[in-house]
This record gives structure tokens, sequence and C-alpha cells, in this order.
């Protein structure tokens, strides 16, 4: 049932039984037979297979939120008591944490059915596809490489911010390899190196995806949303207000004036919901199960206090319709996700246009020649959406820079954003260092023995 809601949208693809056998046994890094590769509606399929794999709860449809909450401060581990998530409390992490091998593989799975499709679209053409249709699916598949190499750098290595060409990042995959091909060790590239292709991908994707391509598929605003996102993350904040001020100012997006749209219940979507750049269309069960309980008191992952204040202090309808209290003992709830068990299509915001102007924020500050309006012009517009009166006072980067940060926060609770943001800022991650080794998942065990010598974290 999950699949089948996920890829609603793909339903004219022609998935014939002998394709689902073949897809079901190749290696998430392997080349399917070239009897695939002859048939345009089969290489659609892989692609639908490649994003069934991105936005699976194993990856970027759960497990990179959770995991990115587990990794920061914002969360309260009363709760957490066993499991693979107990090695976050004390990050005494092996390389057979569950968490970790299935962020991991599936990530890949998705690169190497992306790679598939580039492959093929590449090297053959088919007289019943359009270049146009060609062009939107080798973007797509552009896309989820991307994305995926970015987002993998972002949970198994050192941010940016610390030695970047000499750190390491995660293995570049950007071939579709044969079986043999997938049994050659490849070690892991530099953070920089990661960066670089995730860029690079993400730059071409944005010259051959369309403005709209329906709720669930990359866009060329996804592609660029994504660009603004990566460079703040690089603290190139002359492209990151680049990119984050051409999705606000030419995408046509608007953020709307209530701040649950983006997780309310809304299946069978032909455009992105408001306030969204790009969702993914899934069960988000792990998020649902993981911040949210009907009894409050169990919730697995409560948040803590201080974030909590913020939200109570200046988080309007954030704090009225996405958070509870939970009163024995006492301890903030996001209730963000508590819609998620329909059995209908669900919104996981993967980039929100909020984001943007926060982005924008910021980045004008740390570009200097900033005016303090237009400064605040941006970080009022998200306050506004959530009924908080605007700010017509703060004057200088110092306080603006806070009030900035402390929105980043209300804001993106339980979306796994103040981790990434600590690290780009250099700050003590629960008592140890930004880049310390040891606050990161071990690479899993399955790609250590395929790829002897690697580097472990």
């Amino acid at each position: 049932m999950k699949k089948f809601i996920i890829f609603s949208f793909l339903a004219a693809a022609v998935f014939t039984t002998g394709c689902k056998k073949l897809l079901d046994q190749i290696p998430g890094d392997a080349q399917p037979g070239d009897e695939v590769l002859k048939s345009s509606a089969n290489v659609y399929a892989v692609l639908a297979a490649s994003y069934e794999r991105f936005t699976n709860n194993d990856f970027m449809g759960g497990n990179f939120t959770k995991t990115s909450e587990l990794y920061g401060d914002q969360i309260n581990f009363v709760n957490v008591t066993g499991g693979a998530e107990v090695q976050f409390t004390q990050r005494g992490f092996s390389s057979f944490n569950s968490i970790g091998r299935s962020l991991w593989f599936t990530g890949y799975d998705a690169i190497g059915r992306a790679n598939v499709v580039i492959k093929a679209l590449t090297e053959n053409s088919y007289s019943d596809l359009k270049d146009s249709a060609k062009n939107i699916w080798n973007g797509e598949a552009l896309f989820i490489r991307g994305v995926s190499h970015f987002e993998l750098t972002r949970l198994f290595a050192k941010p940016y911010t610390s030695n970047p060409t000499s750190d390491a990042g995660v293995v570049i995959r950007q071939k579709a390899l044969s079986a043999t091909e997938a049994q050659i060790p490849k070690q892991r590239a530099t953070v920089k190196e990661s960066y670089d292709a995730a860029i690079a991908d993400l730059k071409l994707a944005e010259t051959l995806l369309p403005s709209a391509n329906g709720g669930a598929r990359a866009t060329k605003w996804a592609a660029k949303a994504y660009l603004a996102r990566i460079y703040f993350n690089m603290a190139d904040y002359i492209n990151a207000f680049a990119y984050a001020n051409d999705v606000i100012t030419n995408s046509g997006y608007d953020l709307g004036t209530d701040v649950a749209v983006p997780f309310k219940t809304n299946g069978n979507l032909s455009a992105p919901t408001t306030g969204v750049v790009m969702m993914i269309l899934g069960d988000a069960g792990v998020q649902r199960g993981s911040f949210w309980n009907s009894d409050l008191n169990n919730t697995y992952l409560p948040l803590g206090g201080t974030v909590y204040s913020l939200i109570t202090a200046n988080g309007g309808t954030r704090y009225t319709s996405l958070t509870a209290m939970s009163t024995s003992p006492a301890r903030g709830i996001s209730t963000k996700w508590s819609q998620l068990g329909a059995s209908i299509g669900i919104n996981v915001p993967l980039i929100r246009l909020s984001e943007m102007y926060l982005i924008r924020a910021e980045a004008r500050v740390q570009n200097g020649g900033f005016t303090d309006a237009a400064v605040r012009a941006d970080y009022n517009a998200v306050r506004a959406v959530a009924g908080v009166s605007a700010d017509v006072t703060a004057t200088g980067a110092v306080a603006l820079l806070t009030i900035i940060r402390n929105e980043r926060a209300v804001e993106f609770f339980t979306e796994g954003d103040s981790y990434h943001e600590l690290r780009r800022l250099k700050q003590n991650v629960r008592g140890i260092a930004y880049n310390d080794a040891t606050g990161l998942l071990k690479i899993p065990d399955g790609e250590v023995r395929a790829n002897l010598g690697i580097i472990q974290n």
C-alpha cells in the first residue's frame, strides 16, 4: 500500500511482472541488464524505484529527520532506553547500528538506480520518448543523486566548516555499475569533493527540470532551493543568498497563512502545498512514532526545555497548533507529525519556503552591506504566518543574527535542522566539538566489508 501511495503519480508507467522481479534482484550499485535499458517504460520503472528508495522511511522520508534530531541537542532522551537509538545518548556507535545501516544503504540504493536512469537516457534513444520527457527524467535522477550524496555527507561526515579538503566525506557513486564493477572497492571522497559532486548534479538538474512537475517530484525550484541549502551549509553566503532569493522572487510559491498546512494530510496532490518547495508523499511513520504519541508522556523523542521555551515565548501558532505540553514531567511534544496515520498520501516537507527566507535573511547579514529593514522583512515574513508580531526595532549584525537563528529553532523543530546549524556555526553539540568524529554514526559493516580499508568514523 505504501509504495502505491508514494508512486500514484507514476501509475502510467509500465511495471511488468518481469521488470518487478528484475528490480527486486538488482543490487543498489549494480546496473540492470540490457533488456531493461532497451525499454523506456522500464527505465521509467527504474526512476520510480529510485524515487521510492529516496523517499523511503529508511532515508529522506523518515530516518534522515530522526537521525538529525538524535544527533542534535533539542531532544530529551528520557524515553530512549534501548535499541539503535540508545547509542546516540552516549555516542557509542557500532557499525551494526540499524539506523546507520538503513540510511547508508537505502541512500546508495536510490543513487544506484538514479545512475541507471542517467546511463540509459545518455546511451539509448527511444522512439516513444520525447526529448522533453528525457530531459525531465534525467533531471529527476540527477536531483536524487545530488541530494542523496549531500545528505549522506551531512549524516556520516564532519561538517564543511571543519576541514573540507581533508576530512573524509562519502563514497561518490556517479556511474551505473556492472555486478563485477560493484564489487571493486572505492574509498571515501573528501567532504569538499562530496559537496562539489552534489552541486554539479543539482546545477545540471535545474537546467533540465520544469518549474512544475507534480506535487512529489523534483522541479527546478527544488534543485535551486537545495543549492541554497548546500551553499548555506558551506558558509558560502553569496551563493546561498543568490539561490534563496531566486526561489523567493521567481518561483511563484508563497508562505501561506497557516503553519500547520505543510504537515496536514492531503493525498493525491498535483502541486506543492502552500509553503513547501518540495514534499515527499509517503506515510511518515518514523516521524509520527518518534516525536508524538497519543499519550504525551510516552512520546519517544520529546523536545528539550530550551527549544520548548523558545517556542513558548515566540512561537505564535507554532506553539498552539504544532506543540503540546506533557505535564508530568514537564517537557514539550511536537505535534507536527501527529496527523500522520491516514491511509492516503501524507505531506512530508523535504524543503520549505520559510527556510529560503531565513537563509536569505542571514546571508544578507553575513555578506555585509545590508539594511536592517531588509533583514527584518525576511524573518518577519516567516513570523507573520505564525501570527507573531513583526519586529521593527532590531538593528546591527549581532542582534539580527540572534533573532534569525532563534527563529530557525522555533520554525524547524523536529525537522532535522538544528544539528546541522550547530555544526555550520561551529558550536558544541551536547558537550563535544562540532567536528568530533565520535559524534558520528559509523560507516556500516556491509560497506566496510565491501570496501576494505575504508576510512571509518
